[in-house]
């Protein structure tokens, strides 16, 4: 007969069951009718919780438990701080006002509420000095995504800084000063603008046939210059020319037709 104490402990059985049992206890369970017998109806336990439907109680089951407690006072019945805010203004309700006065937490609280309210209300009223806030949005980088704000932050930065005024006047002189100087030497120099236009015509085309002679030069110096001047006779140039504009015209014809717009759908009108 095996002793009790040999017999399987309910963690030895939880061990059988994930099959992690020891040998010299897996061989105990085996020759031991008791603990066959324990193992079996164990299992069966098992089986039959794992095809239970799973539940989970409802979010105010923790309250309703603890209600029921004698002497017990459920969170829920404490006051919230909107309550403290009613009871500091004088509305709160009667109902909440006769648990102030049975819960000393909820009186603790109020006391702290009254206190802060007090100092709060003894404290001197701020008032900012006069340009506060041009002085904020002056450190404040706004986005500009129109003219017109760009016009406004240039106006509030420049216009509104006497720095800012003085740089855009005398930018301002200047530009002035310079077009009316030009307007006056112009005025009183025509014959030498009317000289300068020839002169700087004749100097361009001038210096247009030296960089095509020069441009000219280079090119014939190539090794490979004398046989495309051999390949590329008249003839044959005439005939790639001849070649490549319908090839061209094809083209743009074809790229007309994808850029044009979609033709609106006619509408088939009834004959009266």
């Amino acid at each position: 007969m095996n002793e009790p104490t040999l017999h399987l402990s309910p963690d030895e059985l939880d061990l059988w069951l994930d099959g992690i049992l020891p040998d010299e206890r897996t061989s105990h369970l085996e020759t031991c009718e008791h603990c066959l017998t324990v193992a079996e109806e164990t299992r069966d336990v098992v089986l039959a919780l794992s095809v239970l439907p799973r539940t989970a109680p409802p979010p105010d089951f923790a309250d309703r438990v603890l209600a029921r407690l004698p002497g017990r006072i459920t969170p829920a019945e404490h006051l919230t701080p909107d309550d403290l805010d009613q009871w500091v203004a004088g509305v709160l309700p009667a109902r909440r006002e006769a648990h102030l006065r049975d819960c000393p937490e909820c009186r603790a609280l109020a006391d702290q509420e009254r206190v802060l309210v007090m100092r709060l209300e003894a404290l001197p009223l701020f008032d900012p000095r006069s340009g506060f806030a041009d002085r904020v949005l002056d450190r404040v980088e706004l986005p500009v995504t129109s003219l017109a704000g760009a016009w406004r932050a240039w106006h509030h930065r420049f216009l509104g800084n006497p720095m800012g005024v003085g740089i855009a006047a005398g930018v301002s002189i200047m530009l002035g000063g310079s077009l009316a100087a030009s307007a006056a030497w112009a005025a009183g120099h025509q014959d030498v603008i009317t000289g300068v236009g020839p002169w700087l015509f004749s100097q361009g085309q001038q210096l247009f046939w030296q960089v095509v002679a020069q441009g000219s030069a280079q090119l014939q110096q190539q090794p490979w210059y004398s046989a495309l001047r051999v390949v590329m006779t008249p003839g044959r140039m005439l005939a790639v020319a001849a070649a490549v504009t319908p090839l061209y015209a094809g083209g743009v014809i074809l790229l007309r037709r994808l850029l044009a717009f979609p033709e609106a759908p006619q509408v088939a009108r009834a004959v009266r």
